[in-house]
């Protein structure tokens, strides 16, 4: 169950930083009447219930949902395994990336791409050597916020995952609720908290090599 969690954590983490730094990437770009709009409905989802969330992803995805209707071929499953999981967690997380890649994404001076431009680079050129190093480290802090969140996340994996999804959340909720083993949830409650600790260490580390090097650079 542990391995199970840090997969699907990284996975998660993984998608986050994919369709975040897309929509981050693209909402920066606009201007700031739009980009507040477009950050609106990105940041109000998010105080909606992550229950009532979850069970909106159900009922898309099930066997009769808005997916499988839609997509020839079908129906595909899509709840109750790994695929589930994870697409329900990075619809959780995903707020949280676009915020801090946003946030990252709006303080990158122009300037310095567009002389990159004026000295002959091409886009691709410009986005590996020059863009994506000074994202990078709040790329770095997406991608561990997500995975640190997704760690002890309980809802959405017990809800839309089947038995070879179980996560050390949902094996505390069931040691203490249903087996009476509090022993055994203290023990996984300080897994949890060590590997919680671990990488909120880490994110801190990201933090200060990504304002040394911000502050070398200039």
């Amino acid at each position: 169950m542990l391995v199970t969690t840090l997969r699907i954590s990284a996975e998660t983490a993984l998608f986050s930083l994919v369709f975040g730094f897309i929509l981050a990437n693209a909402i920066s770009r606009l201007k700031p009447v739009w980009a507040g709009l477009a950050m609106l409905v990105v940041v109000v989802p998010h105080f909606v219930s992550a229950l009532v969330r979850t069970y909106g992803w159900i009922i898309m995805l099930g066997d009769k949902g808005l997916v499988n209707e839609a997509v020839p071929g079908g129906p595909y499953q899509l709840l109750y395994n790994e695929l589930g999981v994870v697409i329900g967690t990075t619809s959780m997380m995903l707020p949280y990336t676009v915020l801090l890649l946003y946030g990252v994404m709006r303080g990158v001076d122009r300037r310095l791409l567009a002389a990159a431009a004026g000295m002959g680079a091409g886009r691709v050129t410009i986005f590996r050597r020059v863009y994506l190093p000074l994202v990078a480290p709040g790329l770095a802090s997406a991608g561990l916020l997500s995975f640190i969140l997704s760690l002890g996340y309980y809802i959405t994996p017990a809800l839309m995952g089947g038995p070879n999804q179980t996560m050390i959340a949902t094996l505390i909720n069931q040691q203490v609720t249903k087996e009476n083993q509090w022993n055994g949830a203290a023990a996984q409650g300080v897994i949890l908290l060590l590997l919680t600790l671990a990488g909120l260490l880490l994110v801190k580390l990201v933090s200060s090599l990504g304002a040394r090097k911000k502050r070398s650079t200039s």
